[in-house]
């Protein structure tokens, strides 16, 4: 299976602070995950791909400070990166909020199968928490996973 990492075609979406805030909401939860940098993205894409999707904004500190992720080959490589290693199609939107480059890397939904982390880990989302599942949890999860398919 190949999975491609699909870079929105348009130049940056371009907003001020107030209608990021306004769009995104500052708490995050369940489908939105704030990320400093791109390097740690394997635990959220799993997580929301999960569940019920979501938007892993990169370049927002867990404080809220919007401290900037460019939009160079770098952080587009580490996406691809990250895509490619747990198999889920990533749809990666540069935004510009008051002359701040932010990423959004949304993550769809993934039915039909598992989604791992590289160390073979199955994570769930919750609030704005990746939590692992253990024990009989794994094996609840999988059989639910199978019926539904």
């Amino acid at each position: 299976m190949t999975v491609h990492t699909r870079i929105s075609p348009h130049r940056a979406s371009r907003m001020t602070r107030r209608a990021f805030w306004r769009r995104y909401g500052r708490l995050e939860h369940e489908r939105l995950e704030f990320k400093r940098t791109a390097l740690r993205l394997h635990e959220s894409v799993v997580a929301m791909a999960m569940g019920v999707g979501g938007v892993v904004l990169v370049g927002v500190a867990d404080d809220r400070r919007l401290v900037g992720c460019a939009h160079d080959q770098a952080t587009l490589d580490r996406i691809a990166h990250v895509a490619h290693e747990t198999q889920v199609e990533l749809v990666v939107r540069p935004l510009l909020v008051a002359r701040v480059p932010l990423v959004a890397v949304v993550v769809p939904p993934v039915a039909g199968r598992i989604v791992t982390t590289p160390d073979g880990r199955i994570l769930r989302r919750l609030g704005s928490f990746n939590q692992p599942l253990r024990g009989d949890a794994v094996a609840r999860f999988v059989r639910a996973r199978l019926e539904a398919a």
